[in-house]
């Protein structure tokens, strides 16, 4: 490993460590709060107000509630689908599929819920929404995940899709997790947009 990788290694460390660190301080009334005024934010968002098709994510790791946001897309008519991770080595590895309640959900190989198997999987070009995790972000589109690259793999397969690209990929966290700036390296794929508990921001948007 390179200089230059090794530097970009050791500041996505840190910067996870931190991010990690603040959000299993939070309390429960605050992740309360925090995850109610996200939702609010993210269901008011133009592109999700005319999406057919959104993909959420589980919450784990103290990451902000998104249970909120998937009970207010259904209220909605909008086909909720959630990631579960292939076991074909074929990209992308997240693989999507609807699920119409956590009745459907089953543990999957990293020890995280997913949908089971009867759930019906949906092509990531028809979605039209991805909430996507992450432990920090910034205005820019920068990302920093957990370190396996499961969504930068399928940024990167649904924007070079035959058709075209399609999907608008959404940032889901707490406000204190937005950085100044990510570190990123040639395999990040940017975000378009970030919501927090107390703003939205565009991908490419200079922080208020």
């Amino acid at each position: 490993m390179c200089p230059a990788d090794l530097w970009l290694r050791d500041e996505k460390r840190a910067l996870r460590r931190v991010m990690a660190s603040r959000r299993d301080e939070l309390s429960v009334e605050d992740r309360v709060r925090c995850a109610q005024a996200a939702t609010d934010l993210l269901l008011d968002l133009p592109e999700v107000t005319a999406a057919r098709v959104v993909a959420a994510f589980v919450s784990t790791r103290a990451e902000i509630d998104t249970a909120r946001a998937i009970e207010g897309l259904r209220r909605r008519g909008i086909a909720v689908v959630l990631p579960r991770v292939s076991a074909e080595l074929l990209p992308p590895r997240l693989r999507f599929h609807r699920v119409e309640g956590p009745s459907e959900l089953v543990f999957g190989i990293f020890g995280l819920l997913e949908p089971g198997p009867g759930c019906p999987e949906v092509a990531p070009h028809d979605i039209d929404v991805f909430m996507v995790p992450g432990l920090a972000f910034d205005a820019r589109g920068g990302r920093v995940g957990y370190g396996g690259g499961y969504y930068d793999e399928l940024m990167a397969y649904v924007r070079s899709h035959p058709d075209g690209p399609s999907g608008f990929f959404v940032g889901f966290g707490y406000d204190f997790q937005v950085a100044e700036s990510c570190p990123t390296g040639e395999w990040d794929v940017p975000i378009d947009c970030v919501v927090t508990d107390t703003r939205v921001l565009r991908c490419g948007a200079v922080p208020e």
